[in-house]
């Protein structure tokens, strides 16, 4: 086998494992945003933070229990 033909079959499997890397990281995206969340603002200190980790009262959502005491506030 001449130097030719390892630099040709060197380039093919160079090839061939990018283009294998690149259409796995594209599907391992394409995962990380099915896994989105809904984002809500606390009413007292306007956090956002995800859904499923804040307290709703009525249809005013607080970060903690604390501000959810606390009640809404006004923007400064």
């Amino acid at each position: 086998m001449g130097l030719p033909r390892l630099i040709l079959l060197a380039i093919i499997i160079g090839g061939g494992f990018w283009l294998w890397r690149r259409f796995n990281n594209r599907a391992l995206n394409n995962n990380k945003h099915s896994k989105s969340q809904a984002m809500v603002r606390c009413v007292h200190c306007h956090v956002h933070l995800p859904q499923d980790r804040a307290f709703q009262q009525e249809h005013n959502w607080y970060c903690s229990a604390a501000h959810r005491k606390l009640g809404p506030k006004d923007r400064d």
